[in-house]
């Protein structure tokens, strides 16, 4: 049984080894990267997997870069008479999730971005 698992966490590797490498040259290609939601400050583009993850992680993102991680906007407050609120985005890696949790985000990256790539004409 040993051999096996490590078989398929190989299998595993190589799978999101060339995913990771497809993710990549959509990111190179696509300047400017999208506005999150229309938002000019931030430039990621939302995962939605189409199979639902084990655990909620709230609004999951990929990022210019590649990455995959949960985006965290905070309001604060701005400056008065100028800006009443004001915004701080933080990306979260999501380091802990499962292999098999990680190619379900990275095919809906590549998925999203190549849907975005077609979209542009690149």
């Amino acid at each position: 049984m040993g051999e096996l698992t490590t078989e398929i966490d190989e299998i595993l590797d190589e799978t999101a080894g060339k995913l990771e490498a497809v993710l990549a040259d959509l990111c190179g290609r696509l300047v400017p990267f999208p506005a999150f939601l229309g938002m000019t400050t931030i430039q990621a583009v939302e995962l939605e997997p189409a199979l639902n993850p084990k655990t909620d992680r709230g609004c999951v993102v990929v990022t210019p870069d590649g990455m995959i991680a949960e985006l965290d906007v905070t309001a604060i407050p701005g400056v008065v008479g100028v800006l009443e609120v004001d915004q701080v985005e933080e990306f979260k890696p999501l380091d802990d999730l499962s292999a098999e949790e990680y190619l379900i985000y990275l095919a809906a990256a590549v998925r999203a971005l190549s849907q975005e790539a077609q979209r542009r004409g690149v």
